[in-house]
Formats: structure tokens, sequence, C-alpha cells
């Protein structure tokens, strides 16, 4: 069982290495599909269960069938479909977002994130004919009111996903809101498959202003095993050679325009 865990803890740490070199277009939309097999077993799943407790209820004296309500109840064909939008949505804007921001990854991008998911959720309803809404009751009949559940129900969840998050930092003591200081340290652990040691250099203070300064000294005093610091190390000398590099082309290219001649 335990090679068992190896080999696919291998296989898993191969294939995000091969997704992590792929086109960010690319990366999303495979993170979005993934999202989305997830999401639909697990529709099904609670599909299936909601189905057997139907059954179950039905059968109890003077206990009526109880009624689906919202987008997590149902069939298992449509709680399948219902949950395979959200996860696809929510995970591909949540990438899409911390490319676009530069890998930072904080409470303000989640929500954003669960904003088009649970809209999403709300709008694919909407295309079904579901009787009901997102959130329960019933559903819009008008294009005016589609947009509104929308809207709402996006809002819902991102407020909520929010307070959760909030309440975890409270818990956990980390504070989201020092991450724009390590956004580009994140990002390259990201790219070289180390982000176990984003903590590391958080209780190092290895701040993005420092990475240009990183040596071997300062990453053993943060506990990085060897392995892992030569990958750093690389990918430090390789940042400060291309930027040497392009300013060598800068400093070409302005020499080049002064001794122009004047037409």
């Amino acid at each position: 069982m335990s090679d068992l865990g190896k080999t696919l803890a291998a296989k898993k740490e191969s294939f995000d290495a091969w997704l992590k070199a792929q086109s960010d277009p690319v990366e999303v939309g495979i993170t979005a599909a993934g999202g989305a097999l997830q999401g639909s077993v697990l529709g099904y799943g609670l599909g299936m269960m909601n189905k057997s407790l139907e059954a179950q209820a039905a059968t109890m004296p003077n206990k009526p069938p109880m009624a689906a309500q919202g987008s997590f109840s149902g069939p298992p064909k449509v709680l399948a479909l219902n949950l395979a939008v959200f996860s696809a949505v929510q995970g591909g804007l949540t990438l899409a977002i911390k490319k676009y921001r530069g890998g930072v990854e904080d409470i303000q991008g989640s929500m954003m994130a669960m904003f088009g998911a649970g809209s999403a959720l709300s709008l694919v309803g909407a295309a079904t004919g579901s009787s009901t809404g997102a959130m329960g009751g019933e559903a819009p009949k008008d294009a005016a009111g589609v947009a509104t559940d929308a809207v709402r129900t996006g809002a819902l969840f991102a407020l909520l996903n929010g307070a959760f998050m909030k309440v975890g930092q409270m818990f956990s003591g980390k504070d989201a809101a020092q991450d724009h200081y390590y956004a580009h340290a994140n990002n390259m652990l990201a790219t070289l498959g180390l982000e176990k040691y984003e903590k590391n250099f958080r209780k190092g203070l290895l701040t993005d202003d420092t990475l240009l300064l990183l040596n071997d000294s300062a990453l053993q005093e943060v506990r990085i095993p060897p392995g892992p610091r030569l990958k750093i190390l690389n990918y430090v000398d390789a940042t400060r050679a291309s930027m040497a590099r392009q300013h060598a082309e800068a400093l070409s290219l302005a020499n080049s325009t002064q001794d122009a001649p004047i037409k």
C-alpha cells in the first residue's frame, strides 16, 4: 500500500511539473477540465445519496417525500452537471486570477473566483430549465430575473467564501495581506514545484526584494534541503543573467541612438 501511495505521489508530481511547463491558457484549461471531472463525480455521488434518502423518506409513515431545492439538490445527472460547472469555473478562474496578478493568492482573488462559480451555477440551472433557483425558491422566468439571480448567487458565494477564509486565517495565524511581499518568491517556488517551502521563505523574511541576493547560506538558514537549494539558486542565477543581458541590450540601443547622425 505504501508503494502504491509513493507511485501515485510520483505520478502526481510528474503531472504537476508537466502542467506548469505549459502555456497559461493550456494550464488554466486543463485545471478547469480537472475540476469539472471531480465535480461531476462528486455531484453524481451526492445525487445517488439524495435519491436514496428520498426513497427512504417516502416509505416512512406521515412523512411526505423531500422536495429538492437549489442547485445542490436533485437527481444524480443534474447534480453532476451543476457541480461540474461550478468546480470547473472555480478552479479555472482561481488559477487565471492568480496568474494575472503575478502569483498573488489571497482572499480577494478567491472571492472573485467564487463569485464567477456561483454565477455560473445559477446560469446553468436557468439554462437547463430548473424549476428552482440556485439557492432555492422559484426559478426566475425572464432574462432580468436570471441575471439578478446569477449576481445574487455569485455575491453570496463570494461573501461566504471570504468569511470562511477570514476565520481560517484567525486560527492559522497567516496574514494574507502580506502575500504581495512574497508574490515573486511564491511564483518562483511554484515554477520549480517547491511550493512546500513558502513557509520557510516567510519564516526567514525572504521577501521579493531579497531574491536576487539569495545565496546558499541564506537558504540553509531557513532549513531548505540541498536539492531544492540548488534549484532555487540556479533559478536566481538565470534571472540575474537575464536581467544583465537586458540591461546591456538597453545600453547598446541607447548608445546606438545617440551615435546615429541627425538628418
